[in-house]
């Protein structure tokens, strides 16, 4: 995967620096909890920083629906990007718990990253050297249909 090479300097900080905290806030409620809540972080374009937690569950485990409810109407407008973050248990690349990250920038670069971990009564075990990265599809920032002529 060679989205570094077409992403420009901007939009590589801004994704590199949302999975690292993505991994980071769900870490602290692995630690705390055991697991985590699906939740987004945003980065707005004046560089404002923030979270999305559900309110309440909504009882469904399509990720489109979750992502969709943590969105308000103005984000492809305000937003540079965001991550939605879930808890998720895969059988590939690898078998196990891992932290689902799904990155999108304005610029049109979606990434879909998995972290495995293992949660213990006392410890978390984040192998982010098994993380593995795919290309994504971008939602927010879709290209507008042309008009019929």
């Amino acid at each position: 995967m060679h989205w570094r090479n077409e992403a420009s300097p901007q939009a590589q900080d801004d994704l590199d620096s949302l999975l690292e905290d993505s991994v980071n806030a769900a870490a602290v409620s692995l630690s705390a909890s055991g697991g985590f809540s699906t939740f987004m972080l945003v980065i707005a374009k004046n560089a404002q920083r923030g979270v999305r937690q559900l309110g309440t569950t909504l009882g469904t485990d399509d990720e489109l629906a979750i992502q969709r409810s943590l969105e308000l109407p103005e984000d492809e407008q305000n937003l540079l990007a965001r991550a939605t973050v879930f808890d998720v248990t895969v059988q590939a690349p690898f078998t196990g718990d891992a932290i689902k990250v799904l990155l999108e920038h304005r610029d049109r670069i979606a990434l879909d990253v998995l972290v495995p971990y293992a949660a213990a009564d006392d410890s978390v075990d984040i192998d982010m050297d098994r993380a593995n990265a795919a290309s994504g599809e971008v939602r927010l920032w879709r290209p507008k249909a042309s008009a019929p002529q």
